[in-house]
């Protein structure tokens, strides 16, 4: 059974300070307890309710802890308004620049995009069209924030996300660098090349100057409506959408 220390422990890491403290982050749900232990995921707790327990025993882990939760604590311990019977307690893993490797043909760099919906939604889009690596400036909202994990729907775990000094990374990557503006070329009939860096900066700010003075390339989605603005993620899945088709 779930201790109150493990509560409280649980608990505060809906805070970034504990959760960077600890380097440890809260799943909540099936779809990503499941993608974690695919992923072979440092998962060091799992916690859930003794009816799910039950009717998940044949494929609980043997390396992984198991603690049975009332569903009041479940309650307590989640950043959802609904807590689902089982979450998990796994270890952040912390890429860099090295880790990006050369088969890496596109990567994408986000500036500034401070929405957790909006990364999480990226990063499942990413996903999905097969980009293996996202690189975020620092000011980026950060990765294990409760509402991004969620809006991943596990893609957390396939794609490596690395924050750091964007300017710099630019500034020494020798691919041609694509950024999504609104004065940009016309993306449709845009040839992208085998290899490069696709920018894209946040609803509210856009791409800040300095990296905007690094970009060899300037691509927009043309508007046929009245609408102002797309959402940064929705825009980021139609650009890679024609990416993947190049």
């Amino acid at each position: 059974m779930l201790t109150t220390a493990q509560i409280k422990h649980l608990k505060s890491l809906k805070l970034k300070k504990y959760r960077q403290n600890y380097d440890e982050f809260i799943i909540e749900g099936d779809k990503l307890v499941t993608e974690a232990l695919l992923g072979n995921e440092d998962m060091t707790l799992l916690i859930a309710t003794d009816e799910w327990i039950v009717n998940n025993k044949a494929t609980l882990p043997a390396h992984v802890a198991v603690e049975i939760a009332k569903q009041k604590d479940l309650d307590t311990i989640s950043s959802l308004s609904t807590a689902p019977p089982v979450m998990a307690l796994v270890k952040q893993r912390t890429y860099t620049i090295a880790d990006i490797e050369v088969r890496d043909n596109w990567i994408l760099a986000l500036d500034g995009i401070n929405d957790p919906g909006n990364l999480g939604t990226i990063i499942r889009s990413a996903d999905w069209f097969e980009i293996s690596t996202i690189v975020c400036s620092n000011n980026c909202v950060e990765l294990y924030n409760p509402k991004v994990v969620q809006s991943t729907m596990g893609s957390i775990f396939h794609v490596k996300t690395i924050y750091t000094d964007l300017h710099a990374f630019i500034a020494t990557n020798k691919h041609i660098c694509v950024a999504a503006t609104l004065d940009g070329q016309q993306v449709y009939g845009f040839q992208f090349d085998k290899q490069g860096i696709l920018v894209i900066g946040s609803e509210s700010h856009g791409i800040s100057a300095s990296i905007l003075s690094l970009i060899q390339q300037r691509i927009t989605i043309p508007s046929f409506g009245k609408a102002e603005s797309l959402n940064a993620g929705v825009a980021t899945s139609i650009l890679l959408s024609l990416l993947a088709n190049k």
